[in-house]
């Protein structure tokens, strides 16, 4: 007859009572490895010494520490590994969320650490038949014998479920919300959040019981910018439509700031009308022909010195007002703040800040 988690549990406790000298150096050298000051730990280096001492050195060589970069719902996990061959469970990988314990104190990558640990030492001990317990999730009596033995041995916080829930909600970027009754109930209103971009569908196990009840369509309303290799791999025509959008919402804020502020025009476009005319072009050509006429012009022998002074400061006015205008046309990039010309700014942006 297979060997309970209950049974298992107790076995390992009863390692604990008289420590062997293999222990006791195991508990030396975690000790020192937990005390060391050092920001980050090493999990490979504990799991080696955790087996001595608490797991009755039957984790290795079968389970695998690693760390997943992948995990952004739950802490740890532990993965069985089937045998190509034979078809049967043979080896466990203990994966450890990078996103969710990189920040967090050591201490909880710890305490995950230990609860995958006994999560696999019951995998083991009980030929793969580790009870799922009362609520299914592989938390029943003999884990929490266990975990309660080890938490007062070495003074850890092994719990059942991670409390993480602020780090969990942040990587759950990916927003789909349903036109149909549900949006109107809670808890959850119709809103599916995932940290990966799955919509949601027949492969869900509650897909089935939302056509029943309420049988609405998911629309997605939220994702995350795309990464800098997302962007690469754009179209120069999907890029630009992004830059497109960023600039129009920019403008229109530009705009609203612009009414607020007296005499400030130069962060967003304006429309140039000199003399009954929109284009600052010929607003410039007409500067420049006048420019000619008054060089060319033979003054008569009458003419005064004021009135040639007259004329010149008109041409310095004329040259400041078609400078003045073109630097209207200026945009202040709403990035770096470098002023760049209206027909370059969506360039500027794709170059500069991809």
């Amino acid at each position: 007859m297979p060997v309970t988690d209950e049974e298992a549990a107790l076995a390992a406790i009863a390692t604990l009572e008289d420590l062997t000298a293999e222990q006791q150096e195991a508990l030396r050298a975690i000790n020192t490895i937990i005390h060391n000051g050092e920001p980050f730990v090493d999990i490979h280096e504990l799991s080696n010494h955790y087996n001595i001492l608490y797991f009755r050195k039957l984790l290795l060589p079968r389970v695998e520490v690693l760390w997943s970069t992948r995990l952004t719902l739950c802490a740890g996990i532990c993965e069985l590994s089937k045998d190509v061959s034979t078809g049967k469970f043979t080896r466990i990988r203990l994966k450890l969320s990078t996103p969710l314990l990189q920040y967090r104190p050591r201490s909880d990558t710890i305490n995950t650490l230990l609860h995958e640990a006994i999560h696999a030492y019951f995998f083991i001990t009980t030929s793969w038949r580790h009870s799922r317990g009362d609520d299914g999730t592989g938390h029943g009596l003999g884990f929490q014998l266990l975990a309660d033995a080890i938490n007062n041995h070495g003074n850890y916080e092994v719990t059942i479920y991670h409390t993480f829930h602020d780090e969990v909600e942040s990587y759950r970027t990916h927003v789909w919300q349903c036109d149909g009754p549900c949006q109107t109930r809670p808890p959850y209103f119709g809103l599916v959040k995932r940290s990966m971009n799955r919509a949601p569908g027949k492969s869900d196990s509650w897909w089935t019981k939302h056509e029943a009840d309420c049988g609405g369509t998911y629309t997605k309303i939220q994702e995350p910018a795309p990464t800098k290799k997302q962007l690469e791999a754009m179209s120069t025509k999907q890029r630009a439509g992004r830059q497109k959008n960023k600039l129009d919402n920019w403008v229109k804020g530009g705009a609203k700031k612009s009414a607020e502020t007296e005499g400030n025009t130069f962060d967003r476009p304006i429309n140039v009308d000199v003399e009954g005319e929109t284009s600052i072009k010929t607003h410039n050509r007409r500067v420049k022909e006048s420019t000619v006429v008054v060089d060319d012009v033979v003054e008569s022998e009458g003419s005064s010195t004021s009135s040639r002074a007259a004329r010149k400061r008109s041409l310095v006015a004329d040259d400041d007002q078609a400078l003045s205008l073109e630097k209207k046309l200026l945009l202040e990039c709403p990035i770096c703040n470098l002023r760049i010309a209206e027909s370059d700014i969506n360039e500027h942006l794709d170059l500069v800040h991809p």
